[in-house]
């Protein structure tokens, strides 16, 4: 987009813009505020990137982005004309030329299908095969709670963890707009996939959309790695505390606890406008999503920390309680730590990148894949064993990454980039347990602190 695509400012007299209320991207500010309610992703997207620039969330989800550009044009305010950008988005960088590859790739996939013209855009979202899959997973799910919850079976109880992650997997990217092209069916999705197990969507893509997927594993930046000190340490440049020694062995504890920690901590999010401290900042729900927040905090509350102790004697229900939450809290934590915690990801070796500045550069060289093929543990891992595509282009069903693999690993190797895969899941989740024990030791030069 060139200044010359732009409408002219309107006249603002001699108040300056707020950036606080408009979106900026690529160094302008928009009021999208009239344009709220006509997203096509839902209202959510874009009230959680308010007020900053939001230059990577706007590439990034939009792949067939020439009509959301041209739209643009209506909701012009002013330039920033101290703007510096975070990423550099070149036409014949990396990502800009992957993202036509891509584009063309569904587009053409689009014409082989049939599909109208008009619906070409839309093509990337969830097979019906896919979709098939998440009511079915979802009824055993159902089954699988009221057989533990109902009747005090542990043999339910086991394998509810992997049916629930199975789930989150739906959740997750739906989370992202990626199953439905509609944003009620996706809203609806993460509603009754993620919320009802108690994990807030709406804190989820406030602080996973912005923060995470901008400037994933990037110091003082990316949440998701910033979250775990001091408990766990996971960059060099953290202080090595006498504890971390331990921590190969209790980092794997503190994973089935997850669940219970980030139902409580939505509640504080939404609170205090903070996740787990200073690493991510949240708005105000507006009140539609305030009510949702509240009726499932209630509902899940209600069903998974109150019910099984209401219907069972206590050491029946705590048996319960503890293989669900705790299988499904290490579900969790343990497979998103494959694709972003271990010594390749995180750039122990102090790789210099050969495309520094471009985005999705950042996206490759911090991501790592695992266990590509069939579908059924592609499933049951949450769809992260694609997690570089996933990255790259989120509002992509999982159930399409397959697809462009190829093309992703092809245009690495074109501008000399790296594209990390572990053959199996079983060999990405050694790599972490290794990059727990690396971090828990000295390196040459590092000093153990005292906890002060």
């Amino acid at each position: 987009m060139t200044s010359a695509d732009v409408t002219p400012a309107p006249d603002l007299g001699t108040s300056p813009p707020d950036p606080t209320r408009l979106w900026q991207i690529h160094g302008r500010y928009y009021d999208l505020e009239p344009f709220l309610l006509e997203h096509p992703g839902g209202r959510r997207f874009l009230e959680v990137v308010r007020g900053t620039d939001c230059t990577a969330v706007f590439e990034s989800t939009h792949l067939h982005d020439r009509m959301p550009k041209a739209m643009l044009k209506r909701f012009y305010v002013a330039d920033n004309p101290a703007y510096v950008p975070d990423y550099s988005w070149k036409e014949d960088g990396f990502y800009q030329t992957l993202k036509r590859r891509v584009q063309e790739h569904f587009l053409a996939e689009a014409v082989r299908q049939g599909v109208p013209k008009a619906d070409a855009r839309f093509a990337h979202h969830g097979t019906p095969a896919f979709i098939g899959r998440l009511y079915a997973i979802w009824a055993i799910w159902l089954l699988l709670s009221i057989g533990a919850i109902g009747g005090g079976l542990w043999w339910c109880a086991l394998p509810w963890g992997f049916f629930a992650f199975a789930l989150g997997g739906y959740g997750h990217e739906a989370m992202h707009a990626g199953i439905y092209k509609s944003p009620w069916a996706n809203r609806l999705c993460a509603l009754t996939t993620l919320d009802l197990q108690g994990l807030s969507s709406f804190v989820f893509t406030a602080i996973h959309v912005p923060l995470h997927h901008v400037h994933c594993n990037v110091k003082d930046l990316d949440p998701d790695i910033e979250v775990h000190f001091p408990l766990v340490r996971e960059r060099p440049e953290q202080p090595l505390y006498w504890f971390h020694r331990m921590q190969p062995v209790y980092a794997w504890i503190l994973y089935v606890i997850t669940l219970p920690v980030l139902w409580f901590n939505d509640i504080v999010t939404v609170t205090l406008g903070i996740w787990f401290g200073p690493y991510g900042r949240l708005r105000k729900p507006y009140l539609q999503e305030a009510l949702l927040f509240a009726v499932f905090k209630v509902l899940s509350f209600s069903i998974f920390y109150v019910l099984v102790f209401a219907l069972h004697p206590w050491p029946q229900a705590l048996l319960v309680w503890a293989l669900m939450l705790g299988g499904g809290g290490f579900a969790v934590q343990a497979t998103f730590a494959l694709s972003h915690q271990n010594a390749l990801a995180m750039n122990i070796e102090g790789r210099i990148c050969p495309q520094n500045g471009d985005w999705g550069a950042l996206q490759v060289q911090t991501t790592v894949d695992f266990q590509h093929g069939h579908w059924l543990p592609t499933t049951f891992l949450g769809g992260l064993g694609y997690q570089t595509e996933h990255h790259l282009f989120p509002t992509l069903s999982y159930s399409r990454l397959k697809e462009i693999a190829p093309i992703v690993r092809r245009t690495c190797e074109e501008f000399g980039l790296p594209y990390f895969y572990e053959q199996t899941a079983a060999r990405a989740l050694w790599s972490h347990a290794h990059f727990l024990y690396r971090m828990s030791r000295p390196e040459p030069g590092t000093v153990t602190r005292p906890v002060v």
